[in-house]
């Protein structure tokens, strides 16, 4: 079964990839975000069959479960889009620590994570966005 994944899918551009992949015939469609119920909207506007994964990526344990989620499925994942982040804004003396760091692990560490465990399971010729 091929399937693609994509992160950050609750909102924004993330869940505009989702409409794209919709439209290219995969099997499934692997949809990663930490707002479960913005996920479980996707179902009933895709055609094709979605998987909700709700996951914070900024998170270790959000990473762990996702490796996890591989282990156990050993997809063909044939498209993964990276698509989760935001951004902290103002000032950079002024802004909150915590959320600047946060930002930093999704926007950079789990971008990197994703791609490291997801490559065992695609091949030669498919795509990380």
């Amino acid at each position: 079964m091929k399937i693609a994944v994509v992160t950050g899918a609750s909102s924004g551009i993330g869940r505009e990839f989702v409409y794209a992949v919709d439209k290219i015939g995969l099997d499934e469609i692997w949809v990663i975000a930490r707002r479960q119920d913005r996920l479980e909207e996707l179902k009933g506007k895709c055609s094709t069959s979605v998987r909700p994964i709700a996951l914070d990526l900024s998170e270790d344990a959000g990473i762990s479960a996702y490796r996890e989620l591989l282990q156990e499925e050993k997809p063909d994942v044939h498209l993964l889009i990276n698509a989760a982040g935001f951004g902290v804004f103002g000032p950079f003396a002024e802004s909150d620590l915590e959320k600047t760091l946060k930002s930093a692990r999704l926007n950079a560490r789990a971008l990197t994570a994703m791609c490291h465990v997801t490559l065992p399971y695609m091949k030669n010729g498919d795509s990380i966005v």
